[in-house]
């Protein structure tokens, strides 16, 4: 089983740790803040409270045995600093670190980061997306510029195969998976590489993957 450390358990912890530990993950959380600690106490393995800047109290815990780390430190960039740089002296193969500005983030991938999450733009982005493109469920990067994303369908499909749609000739997009009405309200299994001539039927979402102008250019046709 894999091992986790969420470091930093304010609202994207504490939310990062809880999914983790969901999906059936072993999660180690980490924070100053007593009361944080105890309100996530009995969702996760092991929710200590110390200071993340303490390499010998980190190395009881067994941190540095963990697959990944999320530093989520928010109000005290100058641990988050030094947190992330224990952890990657320690050898964690990933190390993920939250920032609020360009400057931090140069900052943290200057001691190793592997990753640095600017997580309000993040979240503007998405906003933005959204407003922009209704149609448009859920969005995650595959790599830079390619993404994959659920689309909501509209009437103007319903009926029509997808090799009547011509995803691929069209938007330059591949449909991985039709998911039907009933999947999206438990636990079922999606449509994974669809038979081009399966008809498209009111409520089904479609996950496609490709280029993110591409996808932004079909979340914003009238076609979805």
């Amino acid at each position: 089983m894999k091992r986790f450390a969420v470091i930093g358990l304010g609202l994207l912890g504490r939310t990062v740790a809880r999914e983790l530990a969901s999906r059936g993950f072993e999660v180690i959380g980490i924070d100053v803040d007593q009361e944080l600690v105890q309100s996530i106490g009995d969702e996760i393995a092991l929710a200590v409270r110390l200071d993340s800047t303490n390499r010998e109290a980190l190395l009881k815990q067994g941190v540095d045995q963990v697959d990944a780390a999320l530093v989520a430190i928010g109000e005290n960039f100058q641990a988050a600093v030094l947190t992330t740089s224990i952890l990657k002296e320690f050898g964690i193969p990933r190390v993920i670190s939250r920032a609020v500005t360009e400057e931090e983030a140069r900052v943290l991938k200057l001691v190793n980061a592997d990753e640095v999450v600017l997580v309000e733009e993040m979240v503007a982005h998405r906003l933005a997306q959204q407003m922009m493109s209704p149609s448009l469920v859920d969005i995650v990067e595959l790599s830079p510029g390619m993404s994959l994303a659920r689309i909501e369908t509209s009437k103007e499909m319903w009926g029509k195969t997808l090799a009547q749609l011509k995803f691929r000739q069209r938007y330059g997009l591949n449909v991985v998976a039709v998911i039907k009405p009933e999947c999206e309200e438990r636990a079922c299994p999606a449509t994974l590489l669809p038979d081009p001539e399966g008809v498209i039927e009111e409520g089904d979402v479609l996950l496609v993957d490709g280029p993110d102008e591409a996808i932004e250019r079909l979340a914003a046709t009238d076609e979805v």
